[in-house]
């Protein structure tokens, strides 16, 4: 917790109409999920101005707000100049007084699944905090830090590495001693151009370690390998095979309470069982095993920890529905999440008698991007998926090299799901739905989940 004058005083801000109490457990920039006790920061947007719901704020029991107007409305708000300013130096005045380790988790895709996975394995042994859902931006990693509670000794953020700079930046604010880099592929080229300037952009946060600190790399890439000379701190390798530190044999990838696996590490083999599906969440694992060894957690004790984390809403999250199951993979997409689910899906132990995928485009790829819509509709041939359902302009042209039952549909949602509910009737059936974040694949989920979800409850 943290005292709303002081933060006045940190900012040389006037705090207009002061009422008691000022003690702040954290910060929000959106009042819709504003919670008893916290700072509401009333940043502009493009659609809509946090002023305007700063009285909405404070009903649901925010502490005061950080404004640049007097919206005329409420108590104990901070009156600066520039709201996104100084929230970063309201996190930065947060970060130089509490006495955490910082954990920083990048990479061109896993890093919300691999922060969950760092935080459950250090749990066990440290007072660990770990930044909500994907907090991750220039807006989200300083309010994650406003968030931290006093008594934290590990605290572990996801850093977004789609502008090195900011990658930079963030690295700056946070300070890490130690990191994780999940991976380097095609995510985000149309932003970075190329793969090997996003492993330029990764490898920014092994570079911001002390010399003294510890860096978790996942081995499998050649980019990363590459760099590994240029790394500040004491490297680990975790990766698919025996020439990394730390990897898993014996997988156990069809189970749907979740993936299990031995993981070889310097200290010994260790039995894992995970609450996550997917082969690749066990390298993942592995990553975090990593990181906990490096900062002294025993690998069976950190073990522990991992067999706690819950499955993650939108990644690979098996929900029941009237024909089945959905496997809700629709937070994000690049082709290598795609092909890892379509192995999911067809691996998935279920009694259903037909597999398929909703498939929606892929965002910022750059110039291929058709080269990479094309190449997982034939990874989805290759696992000889029933049916295949395409959504958005370019998955929708990717879907002409399917040769199989389904449906494409550029722009109309519904439609598409009208044509998946008949294909599927009764089931049983499996149905993996995956997509960028800009779709918004979560409306599809949520409709065709939507029968079985009111039938539990």
């Amino acid at each position: 917790m943290w005292d709303l004058r002081e933060a006045a005083e940190v900012l040389e801000a006037q705090l207009l109409r002061p009422k008691g109490p000022y003690e702040v457990r954290g910060a929000s920039a959106d009042s819709r999920k504003i919670r008893p006790g916290e700072l509401f920061v009333a940043l502009p947007g493009r659609r809509h101005d946090g002023h305007e719901f700063v009285g909405e704020a404070l009903a649901k029991g925010a502490v005061g707000a950080l404004v640049s107007r007097d919206p005329g409305v409420g108590h104990n708000l901070l009156l600066v100049p520039d709201v996104k300013k100084a929230l970063w130096e309201l996190a930065r005045w947060r970060r130089d007084t509490l006495g955490f380790v910082a954990v920083g988790i990048t990479g061109s895709f896993g890093k919300t699944t691999a922060k969950e996975l760092v935080a459950g394995a250090l749990s066990p042994a440290y007072r660990t905090f770990r930044a909500p859902e994907s907090y991750n931006t220039e807006i989200g990693v300083p309010l994650s830090l406003l968030s931290v509670p006093n008594d934290t000794e590990m605290a572990v953020f996801e850093l977004a590495e789609s502008d090195p700079e900011e990658l930079r930046r963030l690295c700056e604010l946070l300070q890490p001693w130690a990191g994780l880099i999940t991976s380097v592929g095609p995510a985000h080229l149309a932003l970075l151009g190329s793969v090997e300037r996003a492993a330029d952009a990764v490898w920014s946060l092994a570079e911001s370690l002390p010399e003294e600190g510890i860096l978790a790399l996942a081995w499998d890439f050649p980019e990363l390998r590459a760099r590994v000379e240029r790394c500040n701190g004491f490297c680990l390798r975790f990766g698919q095979g025996e020439d990394a530190d730390f990897f898993p044999r014996d997988v156990v990838d069809d189970d749907p309470a979740g993936v299990r696996f031995v993981a070889e590490t310097p200290g010994g083999a260790v039995d894992v069982q995970l609450r996550l599906l997917g082969r690749h969440r066990a390298v993942l694992a592995c990553g975090a095993l990593a990181l906990a060894w490096g900062l002294g957690v025993p690998g069976k004790l950190a073990a522990r920890g991992l067999a706690e984390v819950p499955p993650l809403p939108h990644r690979l999250e098996l929900r029941p529905a009237p024909f089945g199951w959905v496997l809700d993979d629709c937070y994000n997409a690049n082709p290598v999440s795609v092909q890892a689910a379509l192995v999911t899906l067809r691996k998935l132990r279920l009694p259903v008698e037909v597999r398929a995928a909703l498939l929606g485009d892929m965002l910022e790829l750059g110039p291929e991007e058709e080269l990479f819509h094309r190449a997982v509709v034939e990874a989805a041939r290759a696992a000889r998926l029933d049916l295949l359902f395409a959504f958005g302009p370019r998955m929708t042209k990717a879907f002409a090299h399917w040769g199989g039952g389904g449906l494409a549909e550029p722009t109309d949602l519904e439609r598409l799901l009208q044509g998946v509910r008949e294909a599927l009737g009764s089931g049983p059936a499996l149905l993996l739905v995956k997509g960028s974040r800009g779709l918004e694949l979560e409306r599809a989920v949520a409709a065709l989940c939507g029968e079985a979800e009111q039938h539990r409850g």
